[in-house]
């Protein structure tokens, strides 16, 4: 496996099945003209009588998401063309507001999503591989490592005098710092060394640490209470075994330290206290306690049996005339004379000092016994961890889930490592010159509409072109793209479940798409105008959904595809490298270090090959059984497109239609026309310069010697050819003699609809698309062409009231159609001659200043 993240899709794109080989199948080229048939219309004197002054624009009601996410693309574009900054981050501040509401998309957790079981499924083969090997080596390393030990504390100049606990720490510093010398030289695979010095590290370091703070706080205990409060936090914190007669002393040290505690001020108390402990102890424990302190307490207390002890303890008792004498003439004077506190601190001292000699004794022979110490907890380690390999290999998904759950929980903070998936489809909608904008996303998260999916993976691709790629808009937007890349083409799970894709079966068979194996398949994929989600990404399983496939979102998934090709080219530099690209797959785990981990978790190149497949999924739906695109021959014989290779006829023309309830519908929309063109422009634009790309999986050779690439690059210059019939079809068979364009094409009749009320803005994605297709395939008859279609609005169109165009049927535009017709007209103005430049400028600049000034 060449990466960690292995994207199998078809080897062969077959792109150059989206239009015949020029070699077999030529589409006839147009007459080069030289200029527009006709001239345009005069319209200043009208235009000095209407008053200049900005014109409102308002844009409210409940709208499509696709339609706010087009329109600020459209803001966008507008102020590329125009290097106006006003109107470009008014397209971005539109897009980033949406995202920024409540229920704009569902939310997703990390760990759930199409990306994450991707990522298990493609790793698991080298992962699982790699992990059997390092079981083996660290199984290897176990007794070299304890060898390896035993023989450095043999040799190790351990102390043979009783030695202070602060000398016996460095000691152990010293054989610890001499033990992780010797692991570089064993002979163990250097990622076992890393790991066992980095763990024995981690360990050690912090423990001598708070060793040096436990003795810092044993010198400063006042009393024995204090003491033994600490040595047995110790013994519990660092889970010491402690010997049975250090156990036994620190019990009855804990006897000693409450009666120490428990001394008052009144004598026969004190006493009483002393009798208890001088009775806990052994003879060698009262003469080292008792006799340094107060001698003449010793000696009294030493002549007393266990009656007179016991009477001594109680107030009242005088034990016979002389015992009875010596307590109250002798002992108790003296007790009150010498002080209870100062007994008692004496006590302390005493008692604490000699706790302190107990632990530097189990010290001097534990600090021998480390080496041996060592070899358990590290052979324990190592055990463990091949436990703990052993469930990642036979548990790899769950744990591959269970690293993003953590790593999104620390790089998603603000939502909690939760991921947006795909968005409402619709939008409330307030935008004036005069009202503060607002957007309130709306409609249900169960089903997803297909023509929201191109717009939105555009809008989103925009944010990441533009926006600054460190924000966490952005690092979302990336994730949320990934996401969706995946979810439309779909994958195996790790136990090689097909997970079904957005892309489904346009025929009535139950056969999901595989685009791992997508060559094999015959069958057509597109994504349904509407399907239900089981999730933020995920199709639902039953896949069930009227066979409706609508021509225009057909183009704008290939549109939204191309556009976020930009920001996944591998061979340039783009803001997905500074969001994603840098990202390395061992940030997920500290628990596994290996070379494997040391790459891309998102590796561009396999990334922008999945993003090529989704789109080849639905080119190589051109020329299949269900294709949605016709051609009309010379003598304007009606083909489609899967036909075309079994025919000796040349088609010059070619178009488009929706798909309902299955069936090929009869009527060919202009603006799916112009819209198809301006994608296909747009797959173009995205994939030039993609001989430089790095995709293992594009340059690989098949069998004939052909790698992915070519086949890419020769379905590349079919593209163009396409354009030719499509721009053909535009221009020769939808034209009127007014230069403008009926909304409808029928394939019964072979001719345009016969409604002179045409649609402006249609008109506008008329022209637009015909002058991208003179810049994709460098023939300037389209530009002559849309120029005509400006002139014949010009003249036909053009109302002085409104200031700007208006519809056949002589309606306004509404807000949408305002922005695409202001997009045409700048994208037109490089191509008019000087006068007519100075008069689009009349009609267009109030516009403009309207948009600029909108809220």
């Amino acid at each position: 496996m060449k990466t960690s993240i292995k994207i199998l899709i078809s080897s062969v794109l077959a792109l150059s099945a989206c239009a015949p080989k020029p070699e077999e199948r030529r589409f006839e080229t147009p007459r080069n003209a030289f200029g527009p048939k006709s001239q345009d219309a005069d319209l200043n004197a009208r235009l000095r009588s209407f008053n200049r002054e900005t014109p409102p624009l308002v844009w409210q009601g409940t709208v499509s998401t696709a339609d706010l996410f087009e329109q600020a693309e459209n803001l966008i574009a507008l102020g590329n063309l125009r290097d106006d900054e006003v109107l470009k981050n008014k397209g971005l501040q539109w897009i980033q507001s949406f995202y920024a509401q409540p229920g704009a998309t569902t939310m997703v957790p990390l760990a759930q999503t199409p990306f994450a079981s991707l990522a298990a499924a493609q790793t698991q083969e080298e992962v699982r591989k790699t992990l059997s090997e390092v079981s083996v080596d660290l199984e290897r390393s176990r007794l070299t490592l304890s060898g390896n030990i035993l023989q450095l504390g043999r040799s190790y100049p351990w102390p043979q005098q009783p030695e202070t606990l602060s000398s016996l720490l460095l000691h152990v510093e010293k054989f610890t710092e001499a033990l992780l010398g010797s692991i570089d030289t064993l002979d163990m695979p250097e990622m076992i060394k890393e790991g066992v010095k980095t763990e024995l590290q981690l360990q050690t370091k912090p423990l001598f640490a708070d060793v040096q703070r436990l003795m810092q706080d044993l010198q400063n205990a006042k009393t024995l209470t204090q003491t033994l409060n600490l040595v047995e936090k110790v013994i519990k914190d660092f889970d010491v075994a402690v010997p049975a007669d250090l156990q036994k002393s620190l019990q009855q040290g804990r006897l000693i330290s409450t009666g120490l505690d428990a001394i008052q001020d009144e004598p026969q108390a004190g006493l009483t206290v002393l009798v208890d402990i001088w009775r806990i102890l052994t003879p060698e424990e009262k003469a080292s306690y008792f006799k340094p302190v107060n001698e003449d307490l010793y000696d009294f207390l030493t002549n007393q049996d266990d009656k007179e002890l016991d009477c001594l303890r109680k107030d009242g008792c005088s034990g016979g005339l002389f015992k009875g004498i010596a307590k109250k003439v002798f002992i108790l004077p003296k007790i009150k004379k010498y002080g209870l506190q100062q007994l008692r601190q004496e006590m302390n001292e005493k008692t604490k000092g000699y706790v302190y000699s107990e632990i530097e004794k189990f010290a001097q022979n534990f600090v021998k016994e480390l080496p041996a110490i060592f070899v358990e907890k590290i052979d324990a380690g190592l055990v463990e961890k091949r436990k703990e390999l052993a469930n990642v290999q036979s548990n790899y998904g769950d744990y591959i889930k269970n690293l993003f759950a953590k790593w999104s929980e620390k790089v998603l903070p603000e939502t909690k490592g939760h991921v947006p998936g795909f968005e409402a489809s619709q939008v409330k909608i307030q935008i004036s010159n005069k009202t503060a904008f607002s957007v309130q996303p709306q409609g249900s998260m169960n089903e997803i509409q297909a023509d929201n999916i191109g717009p939105s993976l555009a809008a989103n691709s925009l944010l990441l072109e533009y926006s600054q790629p460190e924000t966490a808009l952005s690092f979302q937007t990336a994730l949320s793209q990934v996401n969706k890349l995946v979810s439309i083409g779909g994958y195996r799970d790790v136990n090689g479940n097909l997970i079904p894709a957005l892309l489904s079966p346009v025929e009535a068979v139950k056969a999901p798409l595989d685009i791992m194996n997508l060559n094999e398949s015959e069958h057509s994929y597109r994504i349904p105008d509407k399907i239900r989600l089981q999730d933020g990404f995920h199709a639902n399983e039953e896949m069930a959904y009227e066979k409706n496939f609508s021509a225009e979102a057909f183009a704008s998934q290939i549109h939204g595809l191309s556009r976020m090709m930009r920001v996944m080219a591998d061979w340039k530099e783009t803001n997905f490298d500074k969001t994603l690209g840098n990202i390395k797959a061992q940030e997920l785990t500290s628990e596994i270090q290996a070379e494997a981990l040391n790459r891309s978790l998102f590796p561009k190149d396999m990334l922008f090959t999945l993003n090529l497949g989704d789109v080849a999924v639905l080119l190589q739906d051109i020329t299949k059984k269900s294709t949605p695109v016709f051609l009309l021959t010379l003598d304007k014989k009606l083909l489609w497109a899967d036909q075309y290779t079994t025919t000796t006829e040349t088609a010059v023309m070619g178009g488009i239609v929706d798909i309902k309830a299955g069936r090929k519908s009869n009527a060919v929309k202009t603006r799916d026309m112009a819209k198809f063109i301006l994608a296909i422009a747009e797959f173009l634009e995205a994939t030039e310069g993609v001989e430089n790309t790095k995709s293992s999986i594009l340059l690989e050779k098949d069998a004939e010697g052909l790698s992915a690439l070519e086949t890419l690059v020769e379905g590349r210059r079919d593209l163009k050819l396409l354009t030719v019939a499509l721009a053909n079809f535009l221009s020769n068979q939808l034209m009127n003699e007014k230069s403008l364009l009926p909304s409808y094409y029928y394939l019964n009749k072979l001719q345009p609809s016969n409604n002179p009320e045409v649609n402006a803005e249609e008109q506008a994605l008329s022209l637009r698309a015909l002058l991208k297709a003179a810049e994709v395939t460098e023939l300037e008859t389209y530009k002559w062409s849309a120029l005509e279609i400006y002139y014949g609005m010009n003249k036909h169109l053009y109302n002085d009231k409104e200031g700007f165009y208006v519809h056949g049927d002589g309606t306004k535009l509404d807000f949408p159609q305002k922005v695409n017709v202001i997009l045409a007209l700048e994208t037109v103005r490089p191509h008019l001659n000087k006068e007519s430049r100075q008069q689009l400028d009349k009609i267009q600049l109030p516009w403009i200043r309207s948009l600029q000034s909108l809220k």
